[in-house]
């Protein structure tokens, strides 16, 4: 056996399962996850934003369409599975970006539409969110709780007392109360005026 048939017969021993995938054999499958999900996880968190949760979620993306089109038949030459994988990472979280931007343009295009003020809306962010953390430092934890839930989560009252164990009857006080203790903070904070 010649250099060229050794390599030959060691590149079809290491694609070996690529064929076997495409006849069904589940065993190659799980060969081929074992030998790939670790790169492409990193190659798929090295083209997404750091901390990002969709990295899971992309690289079993990635991961379940390969094995389609290896399934399919569709990828013929094994050495060319490396390339042909990095080229599907590229697309799904370019895919995943691109979908973000584009809800959030969906987005602003509907709040503009409806006539709303792009800035009304980034003062209206920051109010809620120095809301919530002065809401935050209130002493007692159902009264953070229950404004949190009730006013900014805008949760259905019926669920906010199921799940803090507060009495339906009971709820207009323990809201009244809560209102009260945190007017004194805001009060306080001379934030009287939002």
């Amino acid at each position: 056996m010649n250099a060229d048939e050794g390599s030959a017969a060691r590149q079809a021993d290491e694609f070996g399962w690529v064929g076997r995938i495409a006849e069904g054999d589940g065993q190659a499958e799980t060969e081929f996850v074992r030998r790939y999900e670790r790169g492409v996880r990193a190659l798929v968190r090295r083209y997404c934003r750091p901390g990002d949760p969709a990295v899971e979620d992309l690289t079993q993306d990635v991961l379940a369409g390969v094995l389609e089109r290896l399934r399919a038949g569709a990828i013929r030459e094994p050495a060319a599975l490396p390339a042909y994988i990095q080229a599907t990472i590229l697309r799904a979280t370019s895919a995943e970006y691109r979908g973000r931007r584009n809800e959030v343009a969906i987005s602003a295009a509907n709040e503009l539409r409806d006539g709303a003020d792009p800035a009304d809306g980034a003062v209206a962010s920051q109010r809620h969110g120095l809301l919530r953390a002065l809401m935050q430092t209130l002493p007692v934890a159902r009264d953070r709780e229950v404004l949190a839930r009730f006013y900014l989560d805008e949760q259905d009252r019926d669920d906010v007392c199921r799940d803090l164990g507060i009495d339906a009857a009971h709820f207009r006080r323990v809201l009244f109360r809560a209102r009260e203790r945190f007017r004194e903070l805001l009060l306080a904070a001379g934030l009287h005026e939002i």
